[in-house]
C-alpha cells in the first residue's frame, strides 16, 4: 500500500513522455475527493423537499448499493430516468439549488488525503481536473469548491441536455459512466493535446477500471472491494485518504412526500 496521500512515493506528480511540461491529474468525485456519494445525498434532499416521489429512493438504494460493491452496470439507465425528472426546469434554477446543496452538505466532506495530493500536484504545476460520472452542474460546483480547474471545457463529466432557451430537456447528451468515462476523458485529452499515459487518475470504483487501465498512473483511493482486489493483482497503488472531520450537526431528512397533507 502506498503512503497516505504521498504523490512523491510514486516518483512525483509531473511526468511527461516528451520530457517537459506539466502532466494531468484526474480526480473522481464521489468517495474519492469526498467521503460520500453526492448523488445519494441529493436524492434524499429532493425527496425531503417533496420535489420527487418516494419511489425514487427505492431505485436509488438499489443502484447505489450496487455501486458500493463495484457493480455499475445499469446505472446509466437509472441516470437517464433521473434526468427526465428535471425536464422543463430552468437550468439556472437547477444549478442554484445544486450549489446551495453542495455548500451546505458537501463542502466539509473532503478527504484529508485529497488535500495533500492536490497540493503536491499543484506544486508540480500539473493540471488538476474533475473526472466524474455526475452531471455538469454538481461537477462544476465541486471543481470550484475543491480547488480543481473550473470552466466546462476543463471538466470531464456527464452532460444533461439543455435547449436554446436554457431549459433542461430531460436527456443525457454525454455519458461519463463506466466505459463512457474513459471515452469522455479520451476526447478531453485529444482536445488538450494530452497523452493518457502522462496522466494520473484517482478513483474508488471498479466501474472506472477501463480508464484506470489506460492512464499511466492509476491510483485506487479507499477502493470498493472489487477494485481493491483488482488493484492488488495489477500492482496498482491503493491509498487511504481518510475521512472528513465530523461536524456537530448533520441534516435530518423527514421525507416531506410521506407527510399527511
Amino acid at each position: 500500500m502506498s503512503e497516505k496521500g504521498d504523490v512523491n512515493a510514486r516518483g512525483g506528480g509531473r511526468r511527461k513522455s516528451d520530457g517537459g511540461g506539466a502532466g494531468v491529474a484526474f480526480f473522481d468525485l464521489d468517495h474519492t475527493i469526498i467521503d460520500a456519494n453526492s448523488s445519494w445525498l441529493w436524492v434524499k434532499s429532493e425527496i425531503n423537499s417533496g420535489r420527487v416521489g418516494f419511489s425514487l429512493i427505492t431505485q436509488a438504494m438499489y443502484w447505489f448499493g450496487r455501486y458500493a460493491l463495484g457493480y455499475g452496470d445499469g446505472a446509466e439507465t437509472a441516470g437517464k430516468e433521473a434526468a427526465a425528472l428535471y425536464q422543463g426546469e430552468r437550468e439556472s434554477d437547477f444549478k442554484a439549488r445544486i450549489e446551495e446543496f453542495f455548500r451546505m452538505e458537501l463542502q466539509h466532506r473532503v478527504r484529508p488525503g485529497f488535500k495533500r495530493v492536490l497540493a503536491t500536484h499543484m506544486e508540480n504545476e500539473d493540471r488538476c481536473v474533475m473526472c466524474t460520472s455526475t452531471w455538469q452542474h454538481p461537477a462544476s460546483i465541486g471543481a470550484e469548491l475543491y480547488g480543481l480547474e473550473t470552466g466546462e471545457e476543463n471538466i470531464v463529466c456527464s452532460v444533461m441536455g439543455v435547449d436554446e432557451h436554457g431549459v433542461m430537456d430531460g436527456s443525457i447528451r454525454v455519458v461519463a459512466y463506466g466505459d463512457g468515462k474513459y471515452e469522455t476523458t479520451k476526447v478531453w485529452c485529444e482536445k488538450n493535446g494530452v497523452d493518457l499515459k502522462d496522466c494520473y487518475f484517482y478513483t474508488d470504483s471498479m466501474s472506472d477500471v477501463k480508464l484506470l487501465e489506460h492512464v499511466g498512473y492509476p491510483v485506487c483511493v479507499n477502493p470498493d472491494p472489487r477494485l481493491k482486489s483488482h488493484a492488488i493483482k495489477r500492482g496498482w497503488p491503493v491509498e487511504d485518504w481518510g475521512m472528513s472531520p465530523p461536524v456537530l450537526s448533520k441534516p435530518r431528512y423527514s421525507y416531506a412526500c410521506l407527510r399527511s397533507p
